[in-house]
């Protein structure tokens, strides 16, 4: 690949108007042959583990510091260090095989005008996208997308990364919209497959978010990012850019308007029309009545609801409900759940405290971090120096007080979950409280929210929630007002973007009922490219598809892992839970017989059969036991496979027949294929099984005999449960020891091994067998 060549011998525009930052496959089954490592030894923050193979009777460290104060430094957010700038890439950026820039070879070929979207069309979420004038590109957006029910263990989903730095010569810039995760939360691996000089331009509000989340990972630098303004045009690229005030449910959205010799093409990102906005920053409708004058030759708008008929809902109409549902609860706490990013939701929170005389709390530190985000940008939805420190919510009059939590989507970390499965630290539930739940339900989340919300409700008096209620409303336009910007808009020709293939193609079909002749709806990878149409003068038979990009996919299932598809294992994945897996531990050695010959009064003599003998040991996963009765015939099958082997059979030979025993015999019995995994080794059958070692599967699932204590305690036993807000550890294993750890600011903190739903005992589960 090439080095940074285009950069090398270009340099930046020097009239900006925006003002610098520093101013302002299918799955085979693995047959593998190893033998397993040690058991680590494992220990509370504080102490170093028990002894192997124990009790879990070591001691418990000391508590150690991290409590939170009061004041507004102690409960702002904490920065979680999650990379010093490399580690979480993975292998994200290894080009692949064959990804071939789409388009026309020749610089000043086809179309002028030409966009190619590397996420967001065909799904919600990850939206980011190329727009270009002939070979020089704007990144717009680089956001990700949450899993699939059926990408196990994922925690991202982000666009392809490796194709942005294959080719990054040919990207001059990356402007974004706003700051949703869907639009910035690739930032993290998008960043490091630019060219190190390629600049990022955004608003104010959404700069504070992007310098959090990048200060997490190692990646900020100061240099590299520029603070844009509404109306204020600045060079970007090929194209002079505007961003246009849009309304949205998070501060300082913008559409982006994007200018050159050839043409104007206006991006929406995300919209909706609210007549009456709680920050009084409403639709700039007569910026774009003016843009609309000079010609506009594309315009991309958000699809997300076109299938709601009508418009709407203001968020002045939530607050109103808000101050009615909230007001209306004269005995106890209220809790309520939104999405933290609703920074206009909190404004309206603090207007319904205010007129029901309850002080507000925040639990949960993401609502910290976009709070504090939108204060440093001047748009504070409230004082957070007047808020309750969580520390002290028992000491405040339950009649008085406004609990603001996350976890509207049933995360499964998150407070309102925790709290609803009586596993929080921070939050317990009272009989008499009333929950409010000001949030949508995102498609694919329904059972998990509404799993807690059953919770919910066995704990506490009331859960407020529904479209009758009118406590949330979406921050995206409906049909009527989609009809409406395009009427403004007037544009030439129209690509729906940001929303499933259906919703794309309703919107396509919006804009031809409201006079649109050039429509195209393209999927993800499909590059298309347009003219500008200018007196007749040019002819022009609509979009032109110029190519297509053979993108994939990238996944991150922990903060320092990511790959794609086929290194993250996801159709493995997928297997393993539908199939099950089974492991067996086989030694062999060569058969023998000792023969006696008592008439001649000769010594016994060993004489080899000319076959194998094995021991086996075998355990499963999420595969049906019936009792035992599946272990003891997958041994069976494995012994006569291994018995009819000629003595001098090699290890892969003995790997193979194990192999093809075990699937044949799952198969017989459960209809199943599971993956399997075979560890082998030569051996005698004078070896004993040391009891204690890991060949034996023990130490796989099986919970603590006991774990260490909480806080300064320890000993035997389950650990004690602390006094502060320390986290609880999930149970160690047999063999790990226990070891407390301290973490609650002065209080002690939870030890290891309390948790509310502990792991049962898998020792003597009928899907594992030990010698």
């Amino acid at each position: 690949m090439s080095q940074l060549c285009f950069h090398a011998c270009m340099s930046f525009p020097t009239t900006m108007r925006a003002t610098p930052m520093v101013n302002a496959t299918s799955p085979s089954r693995s047959v593998v042959v190893c033998s397993l490592p040690p058991p680590s030894k494992a220990g509370g923050r504080g102490g170093r583990a028990g002894g192997r193979g124990g009790r879990g009777g070591g001691r418990g460290g000391r508590g150690g510091g991290g409590g939170r104060s009061s004041g507004r430094n102690a409960r702002g957010p904490r920065l979680f260090k999650k990379s010093s700038g490399t580690e979480h890439i993975g292998t994200s950026l290894r080009p692949s095989a064959n990804a071939p820039f789409p388009g026309p070879k020749g610089f000043r070929e086809g179309p002028p005008l030409r966009f190619l979207p590397l996420g967001g069309l065909g799904e919600i979420g990850m939206n980011c996208a190329l727009l270009g004038h002939y070979d020089r590109y704007v990144l717009i957006d680089a956001g990700l997308m949450f899993p699939d029910f059926d990408e196990f263990g994922v925690q991202k989903v982000l666009p392809d990364t490796s194709f942005i730095h294959a080719w990054r010569d040919r990207i001059e810039a990356l402007v974004i919209t706003h700051g949703h995760e869907d639009h910035i939360g690739a930032l993290p691996w998008v960043l490091p497959a630019l060219d190190a000089r390629t600049k990022i331009y955004c608003t104010g509000f959404t700069l504070e978010l992007v310098k959090h989340r990048l200060r997490e990972y190692g990646l900020w630098d100061e240099s590299r990012f520029v603070r844009i303004d509404m109306g204020d045009r600045f060079a970007c690229g090929p194209f002079e850019v505007e961003p246009v005030r849009v309304t949205h449910s998070i501060p300082d959205c913008a559409a982006l308007v994007f200018r050159c010799d050839d043409g104007t093409v206006v991006h929406t990102g995300d919209w909706k029309i609210d007549e009456n906005p709680v920050d009084g920053q409403e639709l700039n409708r007569t910026r774009f009545e003016e843009i609309s004058k000079e010609g506009v030759t594309m315009l991309m708008s958000d699809s997300t609801n076109v299938l709601a008929p009508g418009r709407s809902t203001s968020e002045a109409d939530v607050t109103e409900a808000l101050i009615r549902r909230i007001s209306s609860h004269k005995s106890g706490r209220v809790i309520a759940t939104q999405f933290a990013s609703n920074v206009h939701r909190l404004s309206s929170m603090k207007q319904a405290a205010d007129a029901s005389g309850r002080q507000i709390c925040f639990i949960g530190t993401s609502l910290y971090v976009y709070s504090e985000a939108a204060a440093r940008a001047g748009q504070a939805p409230l004082d957070l120096d007047k808020l309750v420190p969580m520390e002290r919510i028992d000491d405040v009059d339950p009649d008085r007080l406004l609990i603001v939590t996350t976890g509207s989507q049933g995360e499964e970390r998150a407070q309102l979950t925790l709290a609803a499965n009586d596993a929080s630290n921070r939050l317990s539930l009272r009989p008499d409280d009333l929950v409010v739940y000001s949030a949508k339900m995102i498609p694919g989340n329904e059972k998990q929210v509404m799993d807690m919300v059953n919770r919910l409700s066995s704990r506490v008096g009331e859960v407020a929630m529904g479209r009758g209620e009118r406590l949330h409303t979406s921050g995206h336009a409906y049909r009527d007002e989609q009809e409406e910007i395009i009427n403004i808009i007037k544009p030439q020709h129209f690509l729906p973007i940001h929303g499933e293939y259906a919703f794309l193609r309703a919107h396509e079909q919006v804009a031809r009922e409201t006079g649109v002749q050039h429509t195209q709806v393209i999927r993800n990878g499909q590059m298309i490219g347009c003219s500008h149409l200018r007196n007749g003068n040019v002819v022009s038979s609509g979009f032109s598809l110029l190519g297509q990009a053979n993108l994939r996919l990238f996944y991150n299932d922990g903060e320092q892992t990511t790959g794609d598809r086929q290194d993250m294992r996801i159709e493995e994945r997928v297997s393993i839970a539908k199939e099950g897996i089974v492991c067996a531990n086989v030694v062999y050695w060569p058969e023998s017989e000792v023969i006696e010959d008592v008439e001649e009064e000769v010594a016994a003599r060993e004489v080899f059969t000319g076959r194998l003998g094995c021991r086996v040991q075998l355990t499963t996963r999420a595969l049906f036991a019936d009792g035992g009765k599946l272990l003891v015939t997958v041994r069976s099958w494995i012994s006569s496979a291994v018995n009819n082997l000629p003595s001098d059979s090699s290890e892969d030979e003995v790997k193979t027949v194990v192999t093809n025993a075990i699937s044949s015999s799952v198969w017989k019995l459960l209809k199943k294929k599971p993956e399997i995994v075979v560890f082998s080794m030569p051996g005698s059958p004078r070896m004993e099984a040391d009891d204690g070692s890991d060949l034996n599967f023990e130490s796989i699932g099986t919970a603590a005999a006991g774990q260490g204590g909480g806080g300064r305690g320890g000993g035997r036993g389950r650990g004690g449960r602390g006094r502060g807000r320390g986290d609880r550890r999930a149970a160690t294993r047999r063999g790990r020891g226990g070891g407390g750890g301290g973490g609650g600011g002065g209080r002690g903190g939870g030890g290891g091994g309390d948790r509310k739903w502990p792991r049962r005992d898998r020792a003597n589960r009928p899907d594992v067998e030990f010698p």
